[in-house]
C-alpha cells in the first residue's frame, strides 16, 4: 500500500485519496465537538426537526429500551451536508447475537415506515446495535433515501 518509486515500504505513501480531506476535516477540522455540536443544532432548527427528533428518540426507546438514544450529526456526502439521525440501540448482546437483535431492528423500521416524515427535508436515520460496535458504518453515508408510505404505489 505504503512505498516509493523504489519499493521502499518503510514510510506510508502520501498519495491523496478522494475523501481523505472531508474525512479529516470531520474528525479534526470545524473547531472541535463545541462547534460540530452548534453546526448540528443549527441545521436541526433551520430544517425544523426537533420535533421529529424527539419522534424517533420515542420511537427507539419503544422498541430498545430506555438505554436507547438518537444522536444527530451533519456528514457530508459529495459536497453536500446532511443531518444523519444515529440511533444507538444500546444493545451489547447484539455484538455477540446478532440475529436476536434482528427483529427488534426491523420493528423499527416497520414503525419508522409510518412515521410522518418532514416535507422538503433531506435527512438519513441509521441504528447502530451496541455503543461502540459498527461506529463506522453508522457514521458513513448512505447512498439511498427512504421515501414516505404515501410515496409509494
Amino acid at each position: 500500500m505504503g512505498g516509493t518509486k523504489n519499493g521502499n515500504r518503510s514510510k506510508p505513501s502520501t498519495r491523496s485519496v478522494p475523501g481523505d480531506a472531508a474525512f479529516h476535516e470531520r474528525r479534526h477540522g470545524g473547531g472541535g465537538v463545541v462547534a460540530r455540536r452548534a453546526a448540528v443544532g443549527r441545521a436541526i432548527g433551520r430544517h425544523r426537526l426537533e420535533e421529529f427528533q424527539r419522534t424517533l428518540t420515542g420511537l427507539a426507546v419503544a422498541v430498545f429500551g430506555q438505554e436507547a438514544t438518537v444522536v444527530a450529526h451533519l456528514r457530508t456526502s459529495s459536497g453536500r451536508q446532511w443531518v444523519t439521525f444515529v440511533v444507538d440501540a444500546a444493545d451489547p448482546m447484539s455484538v455477540m447475537q446478532y440475529e436476536d437483535f434482528v427483529p427488534r431492528e426491523r420493528a423499527f423500521w416497520t414503525a419508522y415506515a409510518q412515521l410522518t416524515k418532514p416535507a422538503g427535508v433531506k435527512f438519513m436515520v441509521v441504528i447502530r446495535p451496541a455503543r461502540g460496535w459498527c461506529r463506522v458504518e453508522a457514521l458513513a453515508p448512505l447512498f439511498s433515501t427512504l421515501q414516505p408510505p404515501a410515496a409509494l404505489t
